[in-house]
Protein backbone atom coordinates (compact mmCIF):
# COMPACT_ATOMS: atom_id res chain seq x y z
CA UNK A 1 0.00 0.00 0.00
CA UNK A 2 3.00 2.78 0.60
CA UNK A 3 4.23 1.80 -2.82
CA UNK A 4 0.94 2.74 -4.46
CA UNK A 5 0.85 5.77 -2.61
CA UNK A 6 4.48 6.75 -2.90
CA UNK A 7 4.27 5.77 -6.93
CA UNK A 8 1.11 7.95 -6.88
CA UNK A 9 2.99 11.12 -5.64
CA UNK A 10 5.61 10.73 -7.60
CA UNK A 11 3.62 10.59 -11.19
CA UNK A 12 1.45 13.73 -9.76
CA UNK A 13 5.02 15.89 -8.82
CA UNK A 14 6.10 14.61 -12.28
CA UNK A 15 2.97 15.93 -13.74
CA UNK A 16 3.37 19.21 -12.38
CA UNK A 17 6.99 19.18 -12.93
CA UNK A 18 6.29 18.80 -16.82
CA UNK A 19 3.36 21.48 -16.49
CA UNK A 20 5.89 24.24 -15.03
CA UNK A 21 8.62 23.59 -17.87
CA UNK A 22 6.39 23.48 -20.56
CA UNK A 23 4.93 27.41 -19.19
CA UNK A 24 8.11 28.72 -18.88
CA UNK A 25 8.65 27.61 -22.92
CA UNK A 26 6.20 30.22 -23.82
CA UNK A 27 6.67 32.91 -25.76
CA UNK A 28 6.76 36.02 -24.23
CA UNK A 29 5.08 38.79 -25.59
CA UNK A 30 7.81 41.77 -26.56
CA UNK A 31 7.44 44.76 -28.28
CA UNK A 32 8.66 45.27 -32.10
CA UNK A 33 10.73 47.94 -32.46
CA UNK A 34 9.94 50.38 -34.06
CA UNK A 35 9.56 54.22 -35.25
CA UNK A 36 6.18 55.73 -33.21
CA UNK A 37 5.41 59.33 -33.85
CA UNK A 38 3.16 62.21 -36.20
CA UNK A 39 3.94 62.25 -39.93
CA UNK A 40 5.49 65.45 -40.60
CA UNK A 41 5.44 64.86 -44.56
CA UNK A 42 5.44 62.86 -46.97
CA UNK A 43 7.86 63.22 -49.63
CA UNK A 44 8.14 60.70 -52.73
CA UNK A 45 8.73 57.39 -51.10
CA UNK A 46 10.15 58.89 -47.86
CA UNK A 47 8.10 59.90 -44.44
CA UNK A 48 9.18 61.97 -42.30
CA UNK A 49 7.91 61.74 -38.88
CA UNK A 50 8.08 63.71 -35.58
CA UNK A 51 9.08 61.36 -32.92
CA UNK A 52 10.82 61.28 -29.44
CA UNK A 53 12.58 58.27 -27.38
CA UNK A 54 10.88 57.43 -24.10
CA UNK A 55 14.17 58.54 -22.32
CA UNK A 56 13.64 62.26 -24.07
CA UNK A 57 11.39 64.80 -24.31
CA UNK A 58 12.49 66.22 -26.63
CA UNK A 59 11.01 65.49 -30.68
CA UNK A 60 13.28 64.92 -33.60
CA UNK A 61 12.54 64.01 -37.41
CA UNK A 62 13.12 60.83 -38.83
CA UNK A 63 13.47 60.44 -42.36
CA UNK A 64 12.04 56.68 -43.37
CA UNK A 65 12.77 55.54 -46.57
CA UNK A 66 9.52 53.03 -48.21
CA UNK A 67 9.78 50.71 -50.87
CA UNK A 68 7.49 48.53 -53.24
CA UNK A 69 7.25 45.66 -50.68
CA UNK A 70 6.65 48.65 -47.61
CA UNK A 71 2.76 47.27 -46.48
CA UNK A 72 0.79 50.20 -45.76
CA UNK A 73 -2.01 50.86 -43.76
CA UNK A 74 -4.58 53.45 -42.14
CA UNK A 75 -6.81 52.81 -39.71
CA UNK A 76 -6.63 49.10 -39.86
CA UNK A 77 -7.33 49.52 -43.85
CA UNK A 78 -4.86 48.65 -46.57
CA UNK A 79 -3.86 51.67 -48.10
CA UNK A 80 -1.05 53.35 -49.99
CA UNK A 81 1.60 55.64 -49.03
CA UNK A 82 0.01 58.78 -51.33
CA UNK A 83 -3.00 58.12 -48.84
CA UNK A 84 -0.62 59.21 -45.58
CA UNK A 85 -0.92 62.93 -44.55
CA UNK A 86 0.63 65.86 -42.44
CA UNK A 87 -0.33 64.96 -38.43
CA UNK A 88 -1.85 61.33 -38.58
CA UNK A 89 -0.22 59.22 -36.30
CA UNK A 90 1.94 56.36 -37.70
CA UNK A 91 4.35 53.35 -36.41
CA UNK A 92 7.09 52.04 -38.74
CA UNK A 93 8.93 48.84 -38.58
CA UNK A 94 11.93 48.11 -38.10
CA UNK A 95 12.98 51.06 -36.79
CA UNK A 96 16.29 50.78 -39.24
CA UNK A 97 16.12 51.07 -42.91
CA UNK A 98 13.96 50.84 -45.72
CA UNK A 99 10.33 50.54 -43.82
CA UNK A 100 8.32 47.05 -43.89
CA UNK A 101 5.42 48.22 -42.31
CA UNK A 102 3.37 51.40 -41.78
CA UNK A 103 0.88 51.34 -39.48
CA UNK A 104 -1.32 55.29 -40.03
CA UNK A 105 -3.94 56.26 -37.66
CA UNK A 106 -6.13 59.76 -37.87
CA UNK A 107 -6.40 59.53 -34.45
CA UNK A 108 -4.40 59.03 -31.69
CA UNK A 109 -3.80 55.16 -30.94
CA UNK A 110 -5.37 54.70 -27.11
CA UNK A 111 -2.50 53.06 -24.76
CA UNK A 112 -3.66 49.49 -23.73
CA UNK A 113 -5.20 49.62 -20.31
CA UNK A 114 -3.14 47.78 -17.30
CA UNK A 115 -4.88 45.49 -15.87
CA UNK A 116 -7.00 45.79 -12.62
CA UNK A 117 -5.02 44.71 -10.07
CA UNK A 118 -6.70 42.19 -7.73
CA UNK A 119 -7.85 42.94 -4.17
CA UNK A 120 -5.66 42.00 -1.39
CA UNK A 121 -7.04 39.23 0.60
CA UNK A 122 -8.13 40.07 4.21
CA UNK A 123 -5.59 39.38 6.86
Amino acid sequence: MKVAKLLALVVVLGMVGVALAAEGDAPKKTRTPGIWGKIVKVEGTNIVVASRSRDSKETKEVTVATDDKTVVTLDEKEAKLADLKADMFVRITPATGTAEKVIASTKMPERPKKPAEAPKPAE
